[in-house]
């Protein structure tokens, strides 16, 4: 039997560049391809002799014994085999990317129609604004919303908007500034919402609004609102409300 070729980098099977690559993307792949070329051609000039491309590297080249010469050349062929084994893993990986974009972004369109469905969150009217607030609250203690803050965190956040600008600039009015507050709720629910049913766990976009759902109705079994929660209701109610004109104007 013969003797595989020393040149030939037998152990990196596709298996191997499949472990490796667990967590590497395509890009980094090509970017280490680039590297292995260039080694592959400096070790080439050294011993191929003196070219006009070869530089110094085949100046240097001409003092090596025939032997040192041949040594370096099989490196500059084990490195091809290298890079060739690099290449196909790369072609490979390209492809499966490709693919999970593809499917990813299909989740993503899919999310964004089930949410919009589902959940419109209008914020025509102050009672809009309100139900927005309440349902952040409830989707928080769900843990389906901004669950970076704790339920009371969450609260006390909204509480602390109540608070009056020290110089209002851009707004009609102090109400309009803190209506604001409640408004962009729309976009963070939509985004937050889209994104967790859109996540890739291999189930269906579907299943995972239900699964949602299920943590929401879940939350809202246990407590609607909390006594805080309510409080901080009511005093926004209270902030949002039209001011009666004064007497006599």
């Amino acid at each position: 039997m013969a003797k595989p070729s020393i040149t030939e980098a037998r152990g990196i099977t596709p298996e191997v560049m499949q472990k490796l690559n667990q967590y590497r993307s395509s890009k980094e792949l090509r970017g280490i391809q680039t590297k292995l070329t260039g080694t592959a051609r400096e070790l080439r000039k050294l011993s191929n002799g003196w070219s006009i491309a070869s530089g110094l590297l085949g100046r240097l080249g001409e003092y090596l014994t025939a032997e040192q010469r041949q040594l370096l050349n099989d490196a500059a062929h084990l490195i091809d085999s290298v890079n060739t084994r690099v290449e196909h893993a790369k072609e490979k990986h390209a492809r499966s990317e490709k693919a999970s974009k593809r499917r990813q972004d299909a989740r993503n369109a899919r999310a964004k129609q089930l949410v919009a469905a589902e959940y419109p969150f209008p914020t025509d009217s102050m009672d809009d604004l309100l139900a927005l607030l309440k349902t952040a609250l409830i989707f928080n203690r769900a843990r389906v919303y901004d669950s970076f803050y704790s339920p009371k965190e969450l609260n006390h956040r909204y509480r602390d908007y109540l608070q009056a600008p020290a110089r209002l600039i851009g707004w009609k009015s102090v109400t309009d500034y803190r209506a604001s507050h409640l408004s962009s709720l729309r976009w963070d629910l939509v985004s937050q919402l889209t994104s967790d049913i859109a996540y890739d766990d291999g189930s269906d976009v579907e299943e995972r609004l239900k699964a949602l759902q299920v943590k929401v109705k879940e939350a809202q079994t246990q407590s609607e609102l909390t006594a805080e929660e309510r409080e901080t209701l009511r005093l926004w109610t209270e902030a949002l409300a039209p001011t009666a004109p004064a007497e006599g104007i």
